[in-house]
Parts: structure tokens; sequence; C-alpha cells
């Protein structure tokens, strides 16, 4: 079964030079429209998650329940540690199979997840997924990334498409 993957970036936050611990910092007024913008771009290409995961940073929370917030019938985020900044590439892999064949037969588009999380993480996560030890992709804030993958297969992944946050108005 094909699975496809969506990764969003969160969106803009708090200067990282601030004298806050990195883990705290929060969305922007720009952050939380960027949120909103990405909800309205989900809802009108018909796109809706079944199951929404997020990193337990405060920036990705927020980018996700804001999201989820204003996208009609779109589920609550589950928070995973793993989605956390700095997590090793094959820790994520592993945790990403785990997620998707716990998805796996739940409903009728249950062959998608949707991933909220960080950089340099979501660039080597979907550049493993893609076949490639090394990033091909860079995640702008904000922006969605579609890929395809077969859980069970031997063949790398396929990007479907990858929208800035700047081109969903």
């Amino acid at each position: 079964m094909i699975t496809r993957l969506y990764f969003l970036r969160h969106a803009t936050a708090q200067d990282r030079h601030l004298p806050i611990p990195d883990a705290e910092r929060t969305l922007t007024e720009k952050g939380l429209g960027q949120a909103r913008a990405v909800a309205r771009f989900c809802e009108r290409q018909g796109l809706q998650p079944q199951r929404l995961l997020s990193s337990p940073l405060v920036r990705a929370v927020e980018t996700a329940t804001q999201f989820s917030q204003h996208l009609p019938d779109c589920p609550r985020p589950q928070v995973v540690d793993w989605l956390r900044l700095g997590t090793p590439v094959v820790q994520a892999l592993r945790e990403l199979r785990e997620a998707v064949n716990a998805n796996s037969g739940a409903t009728a588009d249950a062959d998608s997840l949707w991933l909220v999380g960080h950089e340099p993480d979501l660039s080597d996560l979907i550049s493993r997924l893609l076949g490639s030890r090394y990033p091909i992709v860079r995640v702008k804030k904000a922006s969605l990334t579609c890929i395809t993958v077969e859980p069970h297969g031997e063949q790398p992944g396929q990007l479907l498409w990858s929208v800035p946050c700047a081109l969903m108005g």
C-alpha cells in the first residue's frame, strides 16, 4: 500500500537569540497567520489529515494547533517525542514506520500521515525517504511537502510537491 506523508515545518517563531529556552519559543503574529494560511490552502485543495503528529516544542505544537483549529474536521494534533528537534534520522525512520503501520486500516483515507516538525530534521527525513543519505530538499517555514512511500517496499519514495507558505495565498 502506498502511503502519503505530509510534512509541515513550524511557522515563524520568536528569534532564537532571545534569552529563552529554544524549546519554549512561541509563534509570532506572522507565524500564527502562516498556520492559518496553510489551513485555508488545505481546505481549498481538499487536503484533510486523518492523523496529525507534532513535535513537542512549543512552536510546532502552536503551528499544529492553529492549523487544526482553522481546518474544518481536522483532528487535534498528537504530540510525539520523536519529532523533537535533533532526533537522529534512523530513530525518526523507525518511529515513522511504526506510526504508518498504526495508521493503516483505520479509515479509507488512512494511507496519509501529517507531521509537524523542524529543520534540518524534516529535510533529512524526507531526503532519506527519497533514497538519499544527503539532504536534497530544504523545507521552509510553514511550507507543506507531500511525498509517497511504500512502507514495506524497497523503492525510494517520490516527491509529489512542496509549497511554501508564501504561495498558498
